[in-house]
């Protein structure tokens, strides 16, 4: 996929269609303004890096490492679910051969991310048997509730059309799709594992201070630990992943990632316009190797039954592991930190 200048001013457009909706004029301005400069000294304005990022990132690695690819060949297609809102769309990354019934992925992608931001993530998942189906870019103005029901609609899908087992579906999701992947899961079930990558509690449903203690599959969060000084726009202090280990069930496993910020394990973080949230100063590659081989693993451990991952190197990032003592005692060990 190439991005040109005709796309680009295209979204521009849609974007200004919907704001024009919904917002007066002084602050439809002030928010058009913030999208088309969001960040001019981006180098790579409109451009697009190689796209098979899961190749770059595998040199240098030793061989099985669950950041690179699987042993699986991997076919990936762009499909609208049938009988659904046509905006309801889908990147199905599967195996050529896949084990029937297989194992499932929805990865619900950020507020304004495109799929293939975490095209690396699903070919390695799909590359190690998972069916996995990654909800499109959707509306600046699409609701937490909106987002969440989309995830179980792709979950049915994957079940009903592609015949997965329905015991075994993992969720995902980035920013606000980390977000309502918790809430997906919370609310209607269905789904055995959670992967939450930097999750924004940020909107008019709390996850945080809403159906989060009672979260039943396992919960992976991984974190940016220097995300919160960018813009508020991507997870500020007050909602991001520290307030969801908060109030986390017992078991939560939080992984912090030294030094990142809240774009830096996407595919492709200096995109034009990602400059808003880029406030990390530890590598981008390592990074998203980081988080993408604690999510395979965490998938690979609930929903295939392997090991769990040992602990990883102190130099990139940190873990822990939610115990069972109130929220307040939490709080009091955070300030005293």
């Amino acid at each position: 996929m190439k991005y040109s200048h005709v796309s680009f001013l295209y979204l521009m457009y849609q974007i200004y269609s919907a704001v024009k909706r919904k917002y007066r004029p002084i602050s439809r301005t002030i928010l058009l303004t913030s999208l088309l400069l969001l960040d001019v000294s981006c180098s790579g304005f409109l451009k697009q890096l190689p796209l098979d990022m899961l190749a770059n990132d595998d040199r240098g690695l030793l061989n099985g490492d669950l950041a690179g690819p699987g042993l699986q060949r991997v076919d990936a297609v762009r499909l609208v679910l049938p009988n659904q809102d046509k905006s309801l769309e889908v990147m199905l990354y599967k195996p050529t051969r896949p084990k029937i019934p297989a194992p499932a992925i929805v990865f619900l992608p950020g507020r304004m991310a495109t799929d293939d931001q975490y095209a690396s993530y699903a070919w390695a998942l799909a590359s190690r048997g998972f069916v996995v189906a990654v909800r499109s870019w959707y509306s600046l103005f699409r609701s937490d509730l909106e987002l969440a029901h989309d995830a179980k609609v792709i979950a049915d899908w994957l079940v009903q059309v592609q015949g997965v087992n329905p015991k075994k579906i993992g969720i995902a999701g980035h920013s606000m799709g980390g977000k309502n992947a918790a809430l997906a899961a919370a609310k209607y079930g269905g789904f055995a594992s959670v992967v939450a990558i930097d999750p924004d509690d940020n909107g008019n449903v709390s996850v945080v201070h809403g159906l989060l203690a009672g979260l039943k599959p396992p919960l992976l969060l991984i974190g940016a630990e220097v995300g919160w000084r960018a813009s508020s726009l991507c997870a500020p202090l007050a909602t991001n992943y520290l307030r969801f280990f908060e109030r986390a069930p017992v078991g939560t496993v939080e992984l912090t990632l030294r030094d990142a910020d809240h774009v830096q394990m996407l595919d492709e973080p200096d995109r034009f316009g990602y400059g808003l949230c880029r406030s990390g100063t530890a590598d981008s590659r390592q990074v998203r190797i980081t988080a993408r081989r604690a999510t395979v693993g965490f998938f690979l451990q609930h929903l295939q039954g392997l090991p769990a991952l040992p602990k990883p190197n102190s130099r990139y990032a940190r873990i822990r592991v939610a115990k069972a003592y109130r929220v307040t005692e939490k709080l009091k060990a955070r300030n005293k930190a």
